[in-house]
């Protein structure tokens, strides 16, 4: 888990709640003060502005990604797989985590002009992937899966699970579902014993 304090993790809870409330174009210090259960100075003591606020979110998504996602010795290599790409690509999307995906991916698009988001994005992307070829290796080891080759096929999971999620986010929400149909037939063609 973070070792962030309590006001941080506070701010970063914020954060997420003003975000799905008010995407990314509608995101100020001030909705994010909001949502925030102590006073809008104290983010001012924490962060210089939105960005700053933006950057530590995103490193913050990254910390609890990996803390949520750790692999242990006897997780079931099917079922832990399941779960990842189920916070990529969910079979189900309820509303709140729609609009968490849309802020997301207004954050992607402002990564292509400032260094600052690309780089934390590509660590959460990074986080993502690797995650997901060290479960697909446990799963070949353990005889669970294939042989197949780990990077190879957690770059082409996240890309197809990626790619469902920005399509189904920004035009026609079946396509997600459709896309997560698509992949899981793959799973169990192509990795699942």
């Amino acid at each position: 888990m973070s070792e962030r304090s309590e006001t941080e993790q506070e701010a970063m809870a914020a954060t997420y709640a003003a975000l799905v409330d008010h995407g990314y174009a509608g995101l100020t210090i001030q909705t994010i003060a909001d949502e925030f259960p102590k006073s809008k100075s104290l983010l001012y003591y924490h962060y210089d502005d939105k960005d700053a606020i933006l950057r530590e979110f995103l490193s913050y998504l990254v910390e609890e990604f990996r803390a949520d996602f750790d692999i242990e010795d006897g997780d079931d290599p099917r079922e832990t797989l399941d779960s990842l790409l189920d916070g990529i690509l969910p079979r189900d999307i309820d509303p709140d985590r729609r609009a968490f995906r849309v802020a997301l991916l207004e954050l992607l698009a402002r990564a292509a002009h400032d260094d600052a988001y690309a780089d934390s994005l590509s660590d959460l992307h990074a986080a993502i992937h690797d995650r997901i070829a060290a479960v697909i290796d446990a799963g070949v080891e353990s005889g669970a899966f294939h042989a197949v080759d780990p990077d190879d096929t957690a770059t082409a999971l996240v890309a197809l699970a990626s790619g469902g999620m920005l399509w189904g986010v920004t035009t026609d929400p079946s396509v997600a579902t459709r896309t997560r149909a698509v992949l899981d037939a793959y799973l169990d063609a192509e990795l699942y014993r």
